[in-house]
């Protein structure tokens, strides 16, 4: 009888292993599934009457076997190419976070979209959780993933008005277009006309850098820095520059005036090598008229570089804009070298290497016998909208815009266990935490022990073909040998019970 019992015990524990692997072959393109095998114990074992005290050995007998538990593999599997930027893969340990309705659960599968309303989903419906990143500052916890979109469902950026303009020129080799004897070094400023068609003519200045900006209403605007030399003296070369835009664009209080359109008028000194030596910044004279050096005053300073004020016309508001060209004035320095107005810096005061100063490693230098422009750039951006997303392999979403702009909005966490073993399977590619798990730790791609991510890339089923169709042939006849035990001991119960006739 007990034959029977262990046979049938085997039939049943054989047949849980045809299930498992059943399921491990069903899966086998299942995104992030991972392998489960199944380990057998003995059942129990039965005590035997012994036949004599001196016995040394335990005298028993076994009873049959039993399924034990189902073991995880969580080995990474293959990577297979996605379609989307936002099909991704864990290169390494940890896992995606999922929420839905406050549940929060567990995945490899990194098969996500973005839904029309800009959440983050996986196959399931459920969402994504990452730290969002507001002005480049990261959150401290997990939330659903979001994009941010306008009223037709489309990314926006808002424009951003420009508070600085880089402009690095090559000066090398200016001649002295325009120069005065009332003044040498303000002699742009000087023939200066807003009034006039051009206000300022080509045979004026030596050399021109147009540089651009955006007004509050994110409009492109140009402006131009004009150069001309202004002498040597002491071993240091001279340079005058004037900031204008066209005056029929100006909407401050100089327009309609001589001095509509101007900025910004100074000074620039080099020594020998070509470094910028000293430096002069003033903002144009409110009376309007620019050959009144005296109401040039010495323009403010933000950050250490000079500052222009600029009313463009058409634009919502006006705007202050910080000239970077290298040249950057220690705290409490005067742009205007301790003078009270541009009409002051009449001598060669002006040619003397400032320690007021420090220079940035791209500056404006004087090289050569040809000048150029060396770069530009201004922080100042139209509106622009969303053209696509990808996802960096430390997990951030970043959108890039219409306007050229990229943006980071989000930092996909993965999470890890203490005893990854312990995860309860939920169905979905899902898992969940379980107290044999331990709690969820959450991380950062790129984070010791985090993994990274892989954009573009899915992460396949870690089913081993070959180990389960091995498994399978074993199991098949471990299950065909148990039930030959069943039939056996049915045939010898039967020969039993035919003694009695």
């Amino acid at each position: 009888m007990s034959s029977l019992y262990i046979g049938a015990t085997g039939m049943v524990s054989h047949g849980e292993g045809i299930a498992v692997i059943a399921n491990n072959l069903a899966n086998v393109n299942t995104v992030g599934y991972k392998q489960i095998s199944l380990q057998y114990a003995d059942l129990m074992s039965q005590h035997l009457t012994a036949s004599s005290a001196d016995l040394t050995n335990c005298n028993q007998k076994g009873m049959g076997a039993a399924p034990l538990e189902t073991r995880t593999l969580f080995t990474v599997g293959g990577f297979e190419r996605g379609s989307e930027a936002t099909d991704l893969a864990i290169n390494g340990i940890g896992f995606f976070g999922v929420q839905k309705d406050g549940l929060t659960q567990y995945t490899r599968a990194g098969d996500f979209r973005f839904s029309k309303e800009g959440w983050l989903l996986d196959p399931s419906g459920w969402n994504v959780l990452g730290r969002a990143i507001v002005n480049g500052q990261e959150a401290g916890s997990a939330t659903p993933i979001k994009l941010n979109l306008n009223d037709e469902g489309i990314g926006y950026m808002p424009p951003r008005v420009s508070a600085l303009v880089t402009s690095c020129s090559n000066l090398g080799g200016l001649a002295d277009k325009t120069s005065s004897s009332a003044n040498p070094f303000f002699s742009l400023a000087s023939s200066w006309n807003g009034i006039g068609s051009p206000p300022l003519g080509e045979q004026s200045y030596a050399y021109r850098e147009t540089i651009e900006f955006y007004d509050a209403d994110g409009i492109r605007r140009t402006a131009n820095i004009y150069y001309d030399a202004a002498g040597d003296s002491g071993g240091m070369k001279a340079v005058e520059y004037l900031v204008a835009m066209e005056p029929g664009e100006d909407a401050s209080g100089l327009a309609g005036t001589a001095a509509a359109g101007l900025l910004m008028a100074g000074t620039i000194t080099f020594a020998s090598n070509g470094e910028m030596a000293s430096m002069t910044a003033f903002s144009p004279p409110a009376s309007g008229n620019p050959t009144d050096l005296s109401a040039w005053t010495p323009a403010p300073l933000q950050d250490g570089l000079p500052v222009f004020s600029v009313t463009p016309r058409e634009a919502s508001a006006g705007q202050s804009i910080s000239l970077d060209n290298g040249y950057v004035f220690a705290a409490g320095a005067s742009t205007g070298v301790g003078q009270n107005s541009a009409a002051d810096i009449v001598s060669s005061d002006v040619f003397r290497n400032s320690t007021d100063k420090s220079l940035k490693s791209r500056s404006t230098v004087a090289l050569g016998e040809s000048p150029s422009g060396l770069y530009f750039s201004t922080d100042g951006y139209a509106e622009g909208y969303l053209r696509y997303v990808n996802v960096t392999p430390d997990g951030i979403v970043r959108g890039s815009y219409s306007n050229g702009q990229t943006e980071d909005h989000w930092r996909i966490t993965t999470y890890r266990f203490t005893s990854q073993d312990g995860l309860r399977h939920e169905g979905g590619n899902h898992y969940s935490a379980t107290t044999a798990s331990g709690a969820a730790n959450e991380g950062v791609p790129g984070e010791e022990n985090f993994g990274t991510l892989a954009e573009f890339e899915l992460e396949q089923s870690n089913v081993d073909y070959a180990r389960e169709f091995s498994l399978l042939i074993v199991t098949q006849r471990g299950f065909q040998m148990n039930s030959k035990v069943v039939t056996t001991s049915d045939l010898m119960l039967q020969r039993a019970l035919e003694l009695k006739r």
